[in-house]
């Protein structure tokens, strides 16, 4: 009986993940269409925005961040720069200060910097925007990242359209020597492929920090960002969708790129696993009421799909070592490796899928990747651990969520950057 309800399990849930997989990349491709055309239509929209830059010891990166915001090719009269540095140890306050006074004599920038005791990530994104932004669009803006030359004005096109309040970004790793980096390529690249169909459904709900934009109405409604939880970015995104995503739609911008170091170190991954983890379980509990929510201002993509889809997607992650180490037994027992090579045969295809549907790449990058597409079906097992292990450990914690959001802890939570790779724009882009 036991053996039967696993067999069933694998069918189940092995057609679950199927079926979501083809949605996803059909609706990327209709997202392509829709982006293509959108293109064509596009209305001269020259709002002023500005771009903050929370930082906490960022030294080796803070230039660069700053220099991808100032090297965009928006006009200058309608771009603003806010560098928060939140109590800094390392002189990156001193960093950004010596910058300001080099071009401020030969250049029309409109540069500001807030130093503030250390209060965390959310604290210095909301003192910021409050005490220096002045532009109708904020984009928000890590300063261990960096912005594409094209990112912003193409990042402003989407809000001609007066319903949407917020835009992701498409974030793409830094290339780098070492197997983690090169698995973390892939994932990022397949996770914001499916941002498109997610965008198509009107299901968003996760703007990440990295070149994140918003109305700056929008925040002003929602009061701007939470301290009570360690996602801040999904918080926000959170807040925003509580006054109705129909209204106040969240896309994502293929075309708004922007770069960021991978983590470099399992114990880094690890703890950066964790910390999304329990951050969106915390969102999650103080959003509740989105979950199969009658209410006609909420998409039913969202709250009757999306949204509960994502705790079915953790509940399935908890059975599946069970379920992966059945199918290796039988696999290895009845001598048939059809099952773990049918696997093996639908994630290689659906990761080159994805690599050619990337716009934002060329053909030569685009080949180089699928050379190590049929690799990743067994390394994306690296990222699988960290995931489980960090999902344990919520649950684990799951009798402290209420408790936890009582407390101000949006704190920075550090991980090993690579310093030093691909500084010059160019070089990286």
């Amino acid at each position: 009986m036991e053996i039967r309800l696993l067999a069933y399990s694998i069918v189940i849930l092995g057609s679950i993940n199927l079926l979501r997989m083809a949605i996803f990349l059909i609706g990327s491709d209709i997202y392509s269409l829709l982006q293509a055309k959108r293109k064509k239509k596009l209305i001269k929209y020259l709002p002023k925005i500005s771009v903050v830059i929370p930082a906490y010891n960022e030294k080796g990166t803070i230039l660069r961040a700053m220099r991808s915001v100032l090297g965009n090719n928006y006009p200058r009269k309608l771009l603003e720069l806010v560098v928060v540095d939140d109590g800094s140890i390392d002189g990156t306050a001193k960093i950004v200060e010596s910058f300001i006074k080099s071009i401020l004599p030969n250049s029309i920038e409109h540069i500001n910097l807030l130093v503030q005791k250390n209060s965390g990530k959310a604290a210095a994104l909301n003192n910021g925007i409050k005490r220096f932004c002045t532009g109708e669009l904020i984009m928000c803006l890590d300063a261990d990242s960096f912005l594409d030359k094209k990112a912003i004005r193409n990042a402003v096109s989407y809000f001609a359209d007066s319903k949407v309040a917020a835009l992701s970004a498409n974030i793409k790793i830094i290339k780098r020597r070492g197997l983690l980096n090169l698995v973390q390529i892939y994932e990022y690249l397949i996770c914001y492929q499916m941002k498109r169909a997610e965008s198509l459904l009107n299901c968003e709900y996760i703007v990440g920090g990295i070149g994140s934009i918003f109305r700056r109405s929008i925040l002003d409604k929602v009061n701007y960002y939470d301290t009570n939880t360690v996602t801040e970015d999904i918080d926000l995104t959170m807040k925003i969708l509580q006054l109705g995503n129909r209204e106040n739609k969240v896309l994502y911008g293929s075309d708004v790129v922007a770069y960021t170091g991978s983590v470099l170190s399992i114990k880094d991954l690890l703890k950066q696993r964790y910390r999304w983890k329990w951050g969106r379980s915390q969102t999650f509990f103080k959003n509740l009421n989105m979950f199969f929510s009658p209410e006609r201002k909420f998409s039913k993509t969202l709250s009757w799909f999306y949204l509960p889809f994502a705790i079915y997607g953790d509940m399935a992650y908890v059975i599946e070592p069970i379920l992966l180490g059945y199918i290796l037994a039988i696999s290895i027992y009845y001598q048939n490796f059809i099952s773990i090579i049918s696997a093996w045969a639908v994630i290689s295809i659906y990761v080159l899928i994805n690599i050619f549907a990337e716009d934002t790449l060329t053909l030569k990058e685009k080949i180089k990747l699928s050379i190590g597409a049929p690799f990743m079906y067994v390394l994306f097992y690296i990222l699988n651990f960290a995931e489980y292990v960090a999902l344990l450990k919520a649950v684990k914690n799951l009798s402290s969520l209420k408790e936890s959001l009582n407390e101000n802890k949006c704190e920075w939570i550090p991980v090993e950057r690579p310093y030093g790779i691909s500084t010059k724009i160019s070089e990286a882009a």
